[in-house]
């Protein structure tokens, strides 16, 4: 039991940790922010940081994965009841909605990768990942949907895939930093879909209304 209760009270000062540094890294930046700033914050030892993080580095990567954990989106039980081109909404649905309601978490990345320049690799190689493992999905869907008939067999799949990033990295700036009060989140999904499938736009699943 005492075993027990000593990893919650583990999983409990890293959530404090995690916390504390999330707010200390927004505001301050990697660079200025200082282990022991993190530890006062989060009214822990340093050591104790330490026994959780070995570097500041490794830190602020543990905060990127916390923020960014929505964006991993597992569609296996989804795959065995949406066809390819049910599957393609989702996921550009699923993008705009997480920068739509995570706003001020990528905003704070964007602005981290942008102009800090002591990032460290390790963050900006897991953004990399994280968006390319996006497009090879995309990229497969597409192919699976031209293989059924759905899309439009002439598109080049890689070169779709990079103009549809292009578009929804577009609604990503204009959710994040033009803050528009109208933006129709329902219609840009249609609209994206409507550039890849024959058939008539999609009507939007659930969650997909306007930002407003």
């Amino acid at each position: 039991m005492g075993g027990g209760v000593s990893r919650v009270q583990s999983q409990e000062s890293r959530d404090d940790i995690l916390k504390a540094a999330t707010q200390l890294f927004a505001g301050r930046g990697f660079h200025e922010t200082s282990m022991a700033e993190v530890a006062r914050e989060a009214k822990v030892s340093k050591a104790l940081i330490f026994w959780h993080f070995k570097t500041k580095e490794e830190l602020f990567v543990a905060v990127l994965n916390r923020l960014l954990e929505p964006y991993y989106i597992d569609f296996a039980e989804e795959a065995r009841e949406l066809d390819e081109q049910a599957q393609l909404q989702r996921l550009i649905e699923s993008y705009l909605l997480f920068v739509r309601d995570n706003a001020s978490s990528v905003r704070f990345f964007l602005t981290r990768i942008l102009h800090d320049d002591e990032v460290p690799d390790a963050v900006t190689g897991q953004i990399r990942r994280l968006y390319e493992g996006y497009k090879s999905l995309l990229v497969d869907l597409l192919r699976r949907a031209q293989a059924q008939g759905v899309c439009a067999p002439a598109l080049n799949p890689e070169r779709a895939v990079s103009l549809l990033m292009s578009a929804l990295n577009g609604f990503l700036l204009e959710l994040l930093f033009m803050r528009s009060p109208d933006f129709d989140l329902k219609g840009a999904v249609e609209t994206l879909c409507g550039l890849l499938f024959q058939a008539a736009p999609l009507a939007s699943s659930d969650g997909a209304g306007s930002a407003s």
